[in-house]
């Protein structure tokens, strides 16, 4: 069947917007950062949750049709040492610059409001 579907999409020039593996939803899901040490986001129904590599934080989100927004996040304040800060700094910064991403069951692709990609995530939830 989706294959019929991919054929007829070809045949009058259109190519749907999520492959056949795409999550559709992030609810249930936890994801780390890249080079963020043991930095990472947990998405529930309508809410996250998660640490930016030394403070932990939480607020909520929205996710459909690939569009991606967070509401204001609130988190601990915590003192670390300064490459932790710099980790925590650039983890909030990738949320707070998220509109977009692409997600499979083992990648989720952060992006900005161009398109451009801030970071690839890894399923840490994944069996």
């Amino acid at each position: 069947m989706r294959a019929l579907l991919m054929i007829a999409c070809l045949a009058a020039g259109t190519v749907p917007l999520m492959a056949a593996d795409d999550l559709k939803s992030l609810a249930g899901s936890e994801w780390g950062f890249p080079d963020a040490g043991d930095a990472y986001i947990q998405f529930r129904e309508t809410d996250v949750a998660g640490s930016s590599g030394c403070n932990r934080f939480r607020g909520t989100y929205t996710f459909q049709n690939g569009a991606l927004t967070f509401g204001p996040l609130a988190g601990t304040r915590m003192a670390c040492p300064p490459g932790k800060m710099e980790t925590e700094k650039k983890v909030l910064q990738m949320l707070e610059s998220a509109k977009a991403a692409e997600a499979t069951h083992k990648t989720l692709i952060l992006k900005d409001g161009t398109g451009a990609v801030l970071a690839t995530l890894t399923r840490r939830d994944w069996d």
